[in-house]
C-alpha cells in the first residue's frame, strides 16, 4: 500500500468510528427489552452462572454477553454502555472487509497493476459498508447478530492467508487461526450455522465438478496437517458450546422453528408461494421498501444507497456469471473462485431470511449478507468506472491537452460529489432523519428511561407498582438492578410489577 491509499483507509476508517459512535449518548436513546435480556444475563454472569448459552427469549449465544459485562464492569448499566460494544464490532467489521476484499482479490495476481485493482475494490467496500445507514443503525443496535459480518470475514480472511502462506509456520498458524474464527463465529448468532454448507462447498466443488482432469494430490498432502490444525483450533473454541448442545439438545434449534416459513400456520398452507413472495421482497430490500423497523434499519428505506444500488445490481449480474463460468470448470477458471465465493456467501446468508415468515423484509436476519453485498457492489462500481475510462480513452484522440485537464477534473469532481453524497446522505437519514423521528426513540422504548430514573429515586418495593407488560419490564429490571451479582438485594427493583 502507498501512503496515499492509507491515508485513504484511515479516513475511512475514521467516517466508520464517527457514524457509529457520534451522539451515542443521544442516539438511539433507550434499551430496547431485547437489548436489556442481554443485560439480564450479565446479572447471571455476576452471580458466578458463566454459560456459553443463555435459555432466556427462546436461547441465545453468549460471546456478545461478555463483551457487554466488560462494558458494563467498567462504566456501570445504561444504553449507551450496550451500544458502544456493537458500534466497536461493527467498526471492526468494516476493516475485516477491507482485508478479506483485499486478499481475495489478490489471488492469482502477480502484476503491480492487478495487486492495485485489489486495493481498489478493497478500499471502494470498505467506504461504502463505513458509510451505510442501515449497517450504522445496525452498528448501533446492541444486539448479538451484528458479530456476524465480522466473524465470516474474519474466517475467510485468515483461510486465504493460510491458503498463500509462504512458510509452514506462517500456513499453521493461520490454519489454527481460521478455525478459532470460524468456531468463534457459532457464539453470535443462529443465522451464522450456514457457513458450515457455504465452506464444504467451497472446498470440495473443485474436487467432486470438474471433469477435466483429476485434482493433483500434492495440495491434498500439503495442505493435510494444516487442515488438521484448523480443525483443532475449531474444537478448542466450540467444545463448550458442543458441550453446552450435547446436555441440552433442545435449546440446539431455539426460537427458529416458531418463525419458520415450514410452519403451516405461516405459510398458509402455501410452502412454494411463500417462499417466492419471501425471496421476492427481502431482494427487494435492497433496493427499495427496505425493513419497517428502527432497530434494523432506517424505517421504510432501502437497505442500499439509490447512488450505489444500481452498482450491487451489476455487480451480482457479473459475480453470478463469474461464478457459474466457475462452477463448471473450477480447475481451469481458477481466478473466478473468488465469485464463487461471494455469491455463495450472499445467498447462503440469505437463506436464514427467505426460510422464515416474520418481519420481511428483515434488516436484522440478512446482517450475515452485508460484507458481501458491499464487496459485490465494489465489484460492480469499478467495472463501471472501467467502462467510462475506456469511453474516454476513447475519445482521447479528438481532444487537446486543455480539453483533456478539463475531462480529468470533470472526472475527479463527479468522483468527489459522489464520495460526499453518500456521505451526507447516511448523515441526514440517521443523525436528521431518525434523530427527529418519534418513532425510532419509542422503537428502542426510550420511554421507559425516566420510568428507571423515577424508580431509582422514589421507587420502593412496600408501596411503588410499575404497570408494565412482562416483556417491557425487562429494561427496567435490568436498569433498576444495583447489585446484579446478589439478586436479594433490597435495592433491586424497587417496584412491584404488575401485568397490565
Amino acid at each position: 500500500m502507498t501512503q496515499k491509499h492509507k491515508l485513504i483507509l484511515l479516513g475511512i476508517m475514521i467516517l466508520a468510528v464517527a457514524y457509529r459512535y457520534f451522539q451515542i449518548h443521544f442516539m438511539p436513546g433507550g434499551l430496547f427489552p431485547d437489548e436489556a435480556a442481554n443485560g439480564l444475563d450479565i446479572n447471571l454472569m455476576e452471580q458466578g452462572n458463566l454459560q456459553p448459552f443463555y435459555e432466556r427469549g427462546n436461547g441465545r449465544e453468549a460471546l456478545f454477553f461478555y463483551m457487554l459485562w466488560a462494558s458494563v464492569a467498567i462504566f456501570g448499566k445504561g444504553a449507551w454502555q450496550h451500544h458502544i460494544i456493537s458500534a466497536g464490532i461493527g467498526v471492526i467489521s468494516v476493516f475485516a472487509a477491507f482485508l478479506v476484499t483485499k486478499q481475495l482479490f489478490s489471488m492469482f495476481q502477480i502484476t503491480e497493476e492487478g495487486k492495485r485493482r485489489a486495493l481498489n475494490i478493497a478500499l471502494w467496500a470498505a467506504f461504502f459498508m463505513a458509510v451505510s445507514s442501515w449497517h450504522v443503525v445496525l452498528s448501533r443496535t446492541a444486539f448479538r447478530a451484528i458479530q456476524i459480518p465480522m466473524f465470516a470475514a474474519f474466517t475467510f480472511y485468515f483461510g486465504l492467508l493460510a491458503l498463500q502462506a509462504a512458510t509452514k509456520y506462517k500456513r499453521y498458524l493461520y490454519s489454527f487461526i481460521t478455525g478459532a474464527m470460524f468456531a468463534l463465529g457459532f457464539y453470535t448468532y443462529i443465522a451464522y450455522r450456514i457457513m458450515v454448507p457455504l465452506i464444504i462447498v467451497l472446498i470440495l466443488w473443485p474436487i467432486l465438478a470438474d471433469k477435466v482432469r483429476v485434482p493433483k494430490f500434492e495440495n491434498v498432502k500439503k495442505f493435510f496437517w494444516p487442515f488438521v490444525t484448523l480443525v483443532v483450533g475449531f474444537m478448542i473454541f466450540f467444545a463448550p458450546l458442543f458441550h453446552y448442545f450435547y446436555t441440552h439438545p433442545g435449546s440446539f434449534v431455539g426460537r427458529s422453528g416458531q418463525v419458520s416459513v415450514f410452519n403451516p400456520e405461516l405459510n398458509g398452507g402455501d410452502l412454494v408461494g411463500s417462499i417466492l413472495e419471501i425471496s421476492r421482497l427481502s431482494m427487494k430490500a435492497y433496493f427499495w421498501d427496505g425493513d419497517l423497523n428502527w432497530r434494523h434499519n432506517i424505517s421504510g428505506e432501502p437497505f442500499l444507497s439509490i447512488f450505489i444500488s444500481p452498482f450491487f445490481a451489476i455487480g451480482m449480474i457479473l459475480s453470478i456469471y463469474w461464478a457459474i463460468r466457475y462452477a463448471l470448470s473450477p480447475l481451469r477458471r481458477q481466478e473466478d473462485w473468488k465469485y464463487f465465493l461471494l455469491v455463495g456467501w450472499f445467498y447462503s446468508m440469505l437463506i436464514p431470511v427467505i426460510t422464515t415468515a416474520e418481519g420481511i423484509p428483515h434488516g436484522l436476519r440478512s446482517v450475515g449478507t452485508i460484507p458481501a453485498v458491499f464487496i459485490i457492489t465494489a465489484v460492480g462500481f469499478r467495472f463501471a468506472l472501467d467502462k467510462v475510462r475506456e469511453i474516454a480513452r476513447g475519445f482521447k484522440r479528438y481532444q487537446n491537452d486543455l480539453d483533456l485537464k478539463l475531462v480529468r477534473w470533470g472526472y475527479k469532481a463527479a468522483g468527489a460529489a459522489f464520495v460526499i453524497a453518500l456521505i451526507l446522505q447516511t448523515y441526514t437519514l440517521y443523525f436528521v432523519k431518525a434523530a427527529n423521528s418519534p418513532e425510532n426513540f419509542y422503537a428502542f422504548r426510550s420511554d421507559l428511561t425516566p420510568v428507571v430514573e423515577y424508580m431509582k429515586a422514589n421507587g420502593n418495593k412496600n408501596d411503588t407498582y410499575l404497570i408494565l407488560d412482562k416483556f417491557s419490564v425487562q429494561s427496567v429490571d435490568y436498569l433498576t438492578s444495583v447489585n446484579g451479582a446478589v439478586p436479594e438485594d433490597p435495592r433491586n427493583q424497587p417496584y412491584v410489577q404488575v401485568d397490565p
